[in-house]
């Protein structure tokens, strides 16, 4: 195989045009000077956080960045310079020679047509178009390589009408149709379940292998750099900071923000050396430090006997009553408790239930049957009255903050919103205890006159949390709060999710996917399947321990930030799914 680049990025800087009122129209540089290379069956990992000028960088090589952009410098594929091509022949690179998979296939394909579809007019649009019987016969061909089980079905079916790893799944078949030599992968796991993930990164591995595809892969998560890559290209705020060899990169990173990075990743790997008895020993000083008792758990961690919430029998059934359809049972049968002061974390992959149990807990679903009681009151049975009041001790985190805060209402409206509804104060009054919010969650006083668009991610979750924290609530519930931040900013928001847990000594529900988050802030663990819990207890024994067939998938499926250690976590979890 030659050693000679495929894609060569030489010197690349970009800058948009900005209005401004008072300065007029200037220039933004945010990437400057940015060179790489990449080689025919090998993956260079393009890492960084938002805003480090990644993915702007890789589009700008395809020429998909919008006209204000003015782009220096050089690309060339298979030595043909691309900077300066015209739209016919940028047209024949994209999804011919090059090939891209999305961060978010949902947004990618158009909804009212079919994937089949979709793909054969991929092929048509380079030329590949040889007849329906040829072109079908293709497209399963296509979908069959990437590991979708029933070809013909996923060909016939809207992309609503697949699960997420389906779609990522047929991007891929996609991305390939054209036999490119090249392959750009723009965040591909970021919304996936850790096992769907495992199945992802073993397909792009397994297509740079067979096809020798030269494969650029963007991405903030360094246990899937850890997992995939060969080289690594770290960029901070538009520039190169470091580079070097994946294995050499993560055994001594040189620039100071590499090791920053680094250390910010929650890692599952030391989970082998933890201490079982240190999830309950937290668990039991939270508990005394809130309530004063010292009996709340034992050494098991077994249930504690101040319950600041409880589901019992819980059963949450949908459907079933139409002609022909069959109820599923979202929630089977599933009962806990939440101590006071004690962070319970409700794990397993989408469609598991987590988030339903988090809504029948804040009385946003009802129960089909069983009970679930928050600060004492019984919510199927409670009034009208009565259910207010509980619902007035319960705080709610949204996984993502921009779909949850009204983008009208300004930041101190939007924390100030569950103080005007249950409590009886002056607006002197909220407007102080605005500034107190805020400042529980580090943010500035002039937060509050900003509005939601003019904040990062970081920034609109800790605008979430203070708004979920304002009636100090009983019980918290966070539904994947740090899914969508990057790895420092989400070290950040657990850090202060922990600090207002002690201090406010709330119940916290952390509903979550990533493991090793959880293992990190969370005493006590649930491990959800198919609407069932089927293993639980103190979260370091749980974890380091799993008994559940379903919990030693999950674990070995989560990648860690270390590729000598990955390689043999991969096997592991090749092991258990085989």
């Amino acid at each position: 195989m030659s050693d000679a680049p495929v894609l060569s990025v030489d010197e690349v800087s970009i800058s948009f045009t900005d209005r401004d009122d008072r300065e007029g129209v200037r220039r933004r540089t945010v990437v400057d000077r940015v060179s790489f290379d990449l080689t025919a069956g090998r993956v260079l990992a393009l890492v960084g956080e938002s805003g480090s000028g990644k993915s702007v960088t890789a589009m700008s090589t395809l020429g998909l960045l919008p006209s204000g952009a003015t782009v220096t410098g050089s690309v060339r594929l298979l030595g043909e310079e691309l900077l300066g091509a015209g739209p016919e022949r940028l047209r024949q690179v994209r999804g011919g020679s090059v090939g891209t998979v999305f961060q978010e296939p949902m947004t990618a394909f158009n909804p009212v047509i079919t994937i089949g579809r979709q793909i054969s007019e991929a092929l048509a649009a380079h030329g590949l178009d040889g007849g329906r019987t040829k072109v079908g016969d293709r497209v399963g061909s296509l979908l069959a390589s990437v590991g979708i089980a029933d070809p013909a079905r996923v060909a016939r079916s809207y992309p609503h009408e697949l699960s997420g790893g389906q779609l990522q799944r047929a991007m891929i078949a996609m991305a390939i149709s054209c036999d490119p030599v090249a392959l750009i992968a723009d965040e591909p796991t970021t919304a996936l379940d850790v096992t769907v993930q495992a199945g992802i990164l073993d397909l792009i591995r397994e297509l740079r292998d067979r096809l020798g595809t030269a494969v650029l892969l963007i991405t903030h998560d360094m246990g899937v750099v850890a997992d995939l890559a060969d080289d690594v290209v770290v960029m901070r705020d538009g520039r190169v900071v470091e580079r070097a060899d994946a294995s050499e990169l993560f055994a001594h990173p040189t620039a100071e923000y590499t090791q920053r990075l680094l250390a910010a990743v929650p890692r599952l790997d030391e989970l082998r050396l933890a201490d079982p008895a240190v999830a309950t020993d937290r668990a039991r000083r939270r508990v005394t430090d809130v309530s004063g008792a010292g009996d709340a758990s034992d050494a098991s961690g077994a249930a504690v006997t101040e319950a600041a919430a409880r589901l019992d029998g819980a059963s949450v059934v949908y459907g079933g009553r139409g002609w022909g359809a069959r109820p599923v049972a979202a929630v089977d049968n599933v009962t806990f408790q939440i101590a006071t002061g004690q962070i319970f974390g409700l794990v397993g992959e989408s469609g598991s239930g987590k988030s339903t149990i988090g809504r029948a807990l804040a009385g946003l679903v009802p129960l089909s049957s069983g009970s679930a009681t928050v600060d004492g009151v019984e919510l199927a049975n409670a009034s009208r009255r009565a259910l207010r009041v509980a619902r007035s001790r319960i705080g709610y985190i949204f996984q993502d903050p921009a779909s949850s805060l009204n983008p009208r209402a300004t930041v101190g409206q939007s924390i100030a919103e569950p103080l005007r509804l249950h409590a009886e104060i002056s607006g002197a009054q909220r407007r102080e205890r605005v500034r107190e919010l805020l400042a529980a969650v580090q943010l500035e006083t002039g937060f509050a006159d900003r509005f939601q668009h003019e904040l990062s991610g970081g920034q609109r979750q800790r605008v979430a949390i203070a708004r979920a924290i304002a009636l100090r609530p009983a019980l918290l519930i966070a539904d994947e709060p740090t899914s969508a931040l990057d790895v420092s900013v989400q070290a950040a928001v657990l850090e202060l999710l922990h600090d207002l847990q002690d201090d406010y000594g709330f119940a916290c529900l952390f509903i979550s996917h990533d493991l090793a988050v959880v293992h990190d802030l969370a005493d006590q663990v649930a491990v959800m399947h198919d609407g069932r819990i089927v293993e639980t207890g103190a979260t370091a024994s749980v974890l380091r321990s799993p008994s559940d067939p379903y919990t030693q998938r999950l674990l070995a499926a989560a990648p860690v930030p270390d590729p000598e250690a990955q390689r043999v976590r991969r096997e592991e979890w090749r092991a258990l799914v085989a």
